[in-house]
């Protein structure tokens, strides 16, 4: 009896125990978000909502700063009554910045009291596309006259 160890048709068996297959992840606790972890969902919309509230509610405080400034500015140009060659009415000049005193007084009172109206009622009077155009251009003309 010849015993032949032909290494080509012998076989290994392995004597080791198999290894268990690789465990999942755990899964991610869906009910016990915090808010730092999420990036979607009702955080981040009431992170939002929080900041676009901040943001209108800036934009009406300056708003009401610029037409303080301007209503100031129209209130001194306007009574700027020393007599002879200091009299207001006598340059041209000075009516011509009058006038644009007023303007800036009208535009800025009534962009103040648009927001003070969208804010309470929530509601927009002009539609936003409309809002950002008129903004942009008086915006624009008050600061650059012609």
């Amino acid at each position: 009896m010849t015993t032949s160890h032909d290494p080509a048709t012998t076989e290994h068996v392995d004597s080791s125990p198999a290894a268990p297959p690789p465990a999942a992840p755990p899964a991610p606790d869906v009910e016990n978000q915090t808010a730092a972890s999420s990036n979607f969902g009702a955080p981040a919309i009431l992170r939002r909502w929080k900041r676009e509230d901040l943001l209108k509610r800036g934009s009406i405080g300056l708003r009401g700063l610029a037409l303080v400034c301007s209503l100031l500015s129209f209130v001194i140009m306007a009574c700027n009554k020393h007599g002879d060659w200091k009299n207001f009415d006598r340059y041209e000049e000075f009516r011509y910045v009058l006038g644009i005193a007023i303007l800036s007084t009208l535009y800025t009172g009534c962009q103040v009291l648009r927001q003070i109206h969208e804010l309470y009622t929530g509601k927009d009077t002009i539609s936003r596309l409309n809002i950002a155009v008129f903004d942009f251009i008086g915006d624009q003309k008050v600061l650059n006259p012609p």
